[in-house]
């Protein structure tokens, strides 16, 4: 039982407040690491759309020159794709007057083949289909929604935003309302403009009011090369880590940034670069510097001074517990040995007090047999104290046992009762007792005449004021049972599982004047128990108290 409830301080005082501090301590560290990694996430996607806005603004500041240097003061297709084949980014330019009427092409100043995949006449036809003449109330509903530079048009019963970012055409329409100075509704009566973009492969569209349709191939290299050579945006300074730019199968196309320690470490932030240039992929993998970890010495450092805190505590407690149970283990030991040294004089004592008073019997004195029966009571007495203090030592180190044989449980407790009676008589004490116990039970004796003996005593004790006992076995199928009642004051209901600890008293004023050593129920629930049985008080009993003993028929 010690060993019991010093594994369960163990646990509430160390095992407990360690389990807390760690809970603790990760918690704290997950939170700060997860609060850094947030602002870090937040910090990344705005770098990443600074750099989207910027590529986007540029791509806008393209569409606006082209349109400026091919369509103003012009309302012809052709005219617009021979002066747009002027400009030296672009390969070839084509246009078509309207419905019906035959393709024309133009030699640009730029040289770039396509490659054989590409079919000019195709991608006209595209180009013609998505931006065609009845579509015009779509481009109004459009332009009037407002929203980013450039929006996607899909093909007549296809749906754009089911298109994926890797489809190998898409169509864009510039959308009107981008500058400060643009005048609402001046769009809807020009003509529109915006890209048919590949796999890296940009075609620059103009469609006029009356159909006409002047488209421009650019050459690749010359637009990236002119995008790509204004990141860092100008003005601001290189980001520390390294931003990269990609197609979305993943092709590298271009690189800047310091490229500070850290930097070489996979992409920690992606963003798809916004349309027409949508297939390409914004990343960042960001510099040592820019994000240090979180900083967790003072987390660490507290939880650690709890963690070092408890095990001091629980050293002190422990070390203190283990002194105190040498001293008291010692004390057991001394009181065992001391009982142990006064059985065998008071069993001489209680031999000659026997004789002496068979021998003043015999010579007719009263006086003296009197008094050599009080010496007998109170030597009879002192004997089961002495033998309860040996019985608890031996519990206390688990060695308390019992030898069971067959007896007759009524003879046991009759004898026992007639040992109590004359000293209870003599108080003025009433007793009644109805022995109906079975023929036979498997129990040890002394056990039994010790536990009857703790109990009645016990009435002795604290139900003078009641001057009555009872005393009866009953006995079923299977349990036998030993009942004893008194009409004393009773044992209230918050104390009724105490009564059995080791030293428990009852109230101060029942146990004034009341000698004994406080462990005489403990030690006999402990007999009833290595029985197989119990000893508990019976709480529906209201005139005193009532211990009931309950052994097996068949232990």
């Amino acid at each position: 039982m010690l060993q019991r409830r010093s594994t369960i301080l163990f646990i509430i005082l160390v095992i407990l407040p360690l389990a807390l501090l760690a809970w603790l301590g990760t918690y704290l560290i997950r939170d700060a690491e997860k609060r850094t990694d947030a602002s870090m996430q937040a910090i990344l996607a705005e770098r990443l759309s600074s750099a989207d806005h910027h590529l986007l603004h540029d791509m806008r500041q393209l569409t606006d020159r082209l349109d400026n240097w091919g369509a103003q003061n012009i309302g012809s297709a052709r005219l617009m794709s021979e002066r747009l084949a002027k400009h030296p980014w672009i390969a070839q330019t084509w246009a078509k007057a309207g419905p019906g009427t035959p393709l024309e092409s133009f030699a640009g100043e730029a040289s770039y083949q396509p490659g054989p995949a590409f079919v000019a006449d195709e991608r006209m036809e595209a180009i013609n289909e998505a931006t065609r003449q009845p579509e015009q109330g779509q481009l109004t509903s459009i332009l009037d929604e407002g929203g980013p530079p450039f929006q996607r048009f899909g093909t007549p019963g296809a749906s754009v935003a089911l298109l994926p970012r890797s489809a190998a055409w898409i169509t864009y329409l510039k959308i009107f309302g981008y500058h400060i100075d643009d005048k609402p509704g001046a769009e809807k009566s020009q003509s529109w403009s915006g890209w048919h973009v590949g796999d890296s492969t940009f075609i620059y569209w103009h469609r006029f009011p009356d159909g006409g349709l002047s488209c421009a191939l650019l050459n690749p290299q010359a637009l990236m090369r002119a995008l790509f050579q204004r990141h860092p945006q100008p003005g601001l300074a290189a980001p520390p880590g390294r931003m990269m730019l990609t197609t979305v199968r993943g092709i590298p196309l271009h690189e800047w940034g310091k490229r500070l320690p850290g930097s070489e470490q996979p992409p920690a932030a992606h963003r798809a670069c916004s349309e027409p240039l949508s297939q390409w992929e914004l990343a960042y993998a960001p510099a040592n510097e820019e994000f240090p970890k979180p900083y967790l010495f003072p987390i660490v450092l507290g939880v650690g001074s709890g963690i070092i805190l408890v095990f001091v505590v629980g050293w002190l407690y422990f070390h203190e517990s283990a002194r105190e149970i040498r001293v008291a283990q010692q004390r057991v030991t001394f009181v065992n040995q001391i009982s142990h040294e006064l059985k065998t004089p008071l069993t001489n004592i209680r031999l000659y007090a026997e004789m002496a008073a068979h021998r003043a019997e015999s010579q007719g004195d009263a006086i003296a047999k009197r008094q050599l029966g009080v010496v007998e009571a109170e030597t009879a007495r002192l004997d089961r104290l002495i033998q309860n203090v040996l019985n608890y030592a031996r519990q206390q180190r688990d060695k308390l046992t019992i030898q069971p044989k067959s007896l007759v449980l009524d003879e046991l407790v009759g004898r026992t009762i007639e040992f109590w009676k004359p000293l209870l008589e003599t108080k003025g004490f009433e007793i009644t007792y109805s022995l109906g116990g079975p023929a036979s039970i498997n129990a040890d004796p002394d056990a039994i005449e010790q536990i009857l003996g703790n109990l009645i005593s016990n009435v002795d004790k604290y139900a003078n004021p009641g001057k009555w006992i009872g005393i009866r076995t009953e006995h079923d199928e299977r349990h036998t049972r030993v009942i004893v009642e008194d009409r004393g004051p009773g044992i209230p209901a918050g104390k009724r599982r105490a009564v059995f600890e080791p030293f428990e008293r009852l109230r101060s004023d029942l146990a004034e004047g009341v000698s004994g050593t406080g462990i005489g129920l403990t030690i006999s629930r402990e007999l009833a128990q290595l029985h197989g049985g119990s000893l508990t008080v019976c709480p529906q009993y209201r005139d005193g108290a009532r211990f009931i003993l309950t052994l097996p028929n068949q232990p």
